[in-house]
C-alpha cells in the first residue's frame, strides 16, 4: 500500500505517490484534506470540519455538502492509483484519515521532537541536537501553504508555528550546550528580526554572540531589543533578559560554556 506515499503539511500541502504529485483541484478538497491531516488518526467532528472548510460561507445543508466533498476527495486520491481513498474513514460523528507510519511530515516531526526531549532528559545533548536537526529539516515554509481556509490559518497554523519555534529554541539550546554557538548567530539574527517581541530568541542571540567573543554585539543586541520593547509595548525587557544583560556587562563566569553545559 505504501509505495512511497507522502503527505506533507509543513509547508505547501502536497500528496505524492513515488515521484508523482497527486492532483487536488478543488480548494475545498484541499481544505478538507488539510483539516484531516492535522489531526491524523483522530475522528474530526462534522461540525469542526464544516467550520474549517467553509468558515463563514456555510452551505445550505452542511452535512450532505461535507459528504459530497469527501466523495470528491476520495475520487481525487484514487486517481493516483495507490488506493489512497482507503485511508479515509467515516464514523457517526465525523471523519478521520489513517496515515501509514512514516508517511506524514507532521507526525515525523513530532516523533523526532519527542526523541529529542527524551535525549535531553538523559543528558545526551548530541542526540538531542541530531533529533531536532531531523525534525526541523521537515519544514518547508508556512504550514498548509496553498490551502484557502481562513479558519485553518486562524485556528491551526499558529499552533503548528509555535511547535516549530519551540523546536528551534531547543535546537539552539543544544547548539549552545555543545559549543556550536558560532553556527546559530545568523539564524538567530533572522529570527529576532522576524519575531522581535519573543525575548527567548534575543536571550539565545546575546549568549551566542557573547560566547563567540563578540561581547559588544551582544550588548548592542540588548540595546536593540530594549528599543523595540519600549517602542512597541512601552515597557522594558523581562527580568531574565535584563539579568543576562547585567551578566554580560560583568563578564560573569556563569555564562561560559564549561559552567552551563
Amino acid at each position: 500500500m505504501n509505495r512511497a506515499i507522502s503527505f506533507r503539511v509543513l509547508g505547501p500541502l502536497s500528496v505524492t505517490v513515488g515521484r508523482k504529485n497527486v492532483s487536488l483541484p478543488s480548494g475545498r478538497q484541499r481544505s478538507l484534506l488539510a483539516a484531516l491531516l492535522v489531526h491524523p488518526g483522530e475522528i474530526v467532528p462534522v461540525e469542526k470540519l464544516v467550520d474549517l472548510v467553509w468558515g463563514d460561507e456555510l452551505p445550505h445543508s452542511p452535512r450532505p455538502a461535507l459528504h459530497t466533498l469527501l466523495t470528491r476527495l476520495r475520487q481525487s486520491l484514487d486517481a493516483a492509483g495507490a488506493g489512497l481513498s482507503a485511508l479515509l474513514h467515516t464514523s457517526p460523528s465525523g471523519y478521520l484519515i489513517e496515515v501509514p507510519a512514516g508517511c506524514l511530515d507532521l507526525t515525523l516531526f513530532r516523533e523526532s521532537a519527542a526523541r529529542a526531549r527524551l535525549a535531553a532528559e538523559l543528558g545526551d545533548r548530541a542526540l538531542e541536537h541530531s533529533a531536532l536537526t531531523e525534525a526541523l529539516a521537515l519544514w518547508r515554509g508556512q504550514p498548509l501553504g496553498g490551502v484557502r481556509s481562513d479558519a485553518l490559518h486562524r485556528d491551526v497554523v499558529p499552533g503548528l508555528m509555535e511547535e516549530w519555534i519551540r523546536a528551534i529554541e531547543r535546537y539552539h539550546d543544544a547548539c549552545l550546550a555543545l559549543g556550536r554557538h558560532d553556527e546559530i548567530v545568523g539564524d538567530l539574527r533572522t529570527l529576532t528580526a522576524k519575531y522581535p517581541l519573543r525575548e527567548s530568541l534575543w536571550q539565545r542571540l546575546m549568549l551566542a554572540l557573547y560566547r563567540c567573543g563578540r561581547r559588544g554585539e551582544a550588548l548592542a543586541a540588548y540595546a536593540e531589543v530594549s528599543g523595540v520593547f519600549r517602542d512597541e509595548l512601552g515597557v522594558d525587557p523581562g527580568r531574565e533578559l535584563r539579568h543576562l544583560h547585567v551578566a554580560i556587562l560583568r563578564t560573569d563566569v556563569s555564562l561560559s560554556l564549561a559552567r552551563s553545559a
